[in-house]
């Protein structure tokens, strides 16, 4: 089914989008925007704005960079942290700047929010990319810059239509086949642990490439809950995902396998002395993550709070793991 963007149809108090195929038609209208804002307020807006701005996934990034050195022998860089915050925050807002079919579909509250701010967070998203880029040269290092370069511009042709294709709109790199779960799961191991460990003095690889595959693990099982929850809209806006190509239960079974794999690796290295037994923490914990996505998959679908209390969840467990890894990883 191939779908795009006919029209957007503003007045004063609404704001329309078109989608059509070739066997139907039809009109997802948002009926006066700065209604559906002023719905929520109090203490609900301030979370609802943390949720919708993905600020919670910023202390995830922190606790990540803080929790994982240890693992390969290192101590946190902290010198990096602004870039990688700053380039998280660039690459969210950018990626909300074009979710609008979906997020019509998905959740019209933060859908009615990012339109109406549209070049606001155009603006934002690129002046943190080039403030990361900055902090990056100046205080971190040429190879790791070098590294978060290449990385952002992954993130925004994730986010951008760039692809030019013979027929139809052009394509983010989300809307090509399984990369939508791909990239982040890549993307943010190599942001918060290679890019600054790459400062580290003399890391062990093996504990290295471990920590980069622990937090690859966790972050596909987070990509596959959201998919879940947002397929609706991934359907209609061309996206394609496991969930969409799959379903439910056989798109979680692959996060599960993968994590399955990692745990049962490092369960053989520690049964043959190449690991500290305190190693099987982090190496099941992906596995525990990636069963409670299974046992909540139906809820995933039908309850958006769900999906942020699966992060939760995997955030907070980066404080155990950052403790006993300084008790003697």
């Amino acid at each position: 089914m191939r779908l795009r963007i006919l029209e957007v149809v503003s007045t004063d108090d609404s704001r329309s989008i078109g989608l059509a195929d070739g066997h139907t038609s039809g009109v997802l209208r948002l009926a006066n925007a700065s209604d559906e804002i002023s719905r929520v307020g109090g203490g609900r807006g301030v979370v609802d704005f943390a949720i919708r701005n993905r600020i919670y996934l910023q202390p995830g990034a922190i606790l990540i960079m803080w929790a994982m050195p240890p693992w390969y022998g290192s101590s946190p860089s902290w010198m990096a942290a602004p870039s990688v915050l700053l380039a998280g925050f660039g690459i969210y807002q950018l990626n909300r700047v074009f979710d609008f079919v979906e997020d019509e579909i998905n959740d019209p509250s933060a859908y009615a929010r990012a339109y109406l701010a549209r070049f606001a967070l155009r603006n934002m998203a690129m002046a943190a990319i080039l403030a990361s880029l900055l902090l990056s040269a100046l205080f971190v290092g040429p190879a790791a810059t070098a590294l978060l370069t290449v990385t952002l511009l992954v993130g925004v042709l994730y986010s951008v239509p760039f692809f030019k294709r013979k027929r139809g709109e052009p394509r983010r790199i989300k809307q090509v086949i399984g990369l939508k779960n791909i990239v982040p799961s890549v993307a943010w191991p190599i942001a918060a642990v290679l890019y600054p460990g790459l400062s580290s003095p003399h890391p062990h690889m093996l504990q290295l490439f471990l920590a980069i595959a622990l937090i690859s693990c966790s972050v596909f099982i987070i990509e596959v809950a959201w998919d879940i929850r947002d397929s609706r809209g991934d359907r209609v806006a061309g996206i394609s995902t496991l969930v969409t190509a799959f379903g439910r239960t056989r798109a979680l079974l692959i996060p599960l396998g993968a994590s399955s794999v990692y745990a049962l690796s490092v369960a053989l290295l520690v049964f043959l002395g190449h690991l500290s037994p305190l190693w099987l923490l982090p190496g099941f914990l992906p596995v525990l993550s990636a069963v409670i996505a299974l046992l909540w998959k139906d809820s995933l679908a039908e309850r958006r709070d769900r999906s942020h209390i699966l992060v939760l969840i995997n955030v907070l467990a980066l404080i155990p793991l950052g403790l006993t890894g300084r008790w003697g990883a």
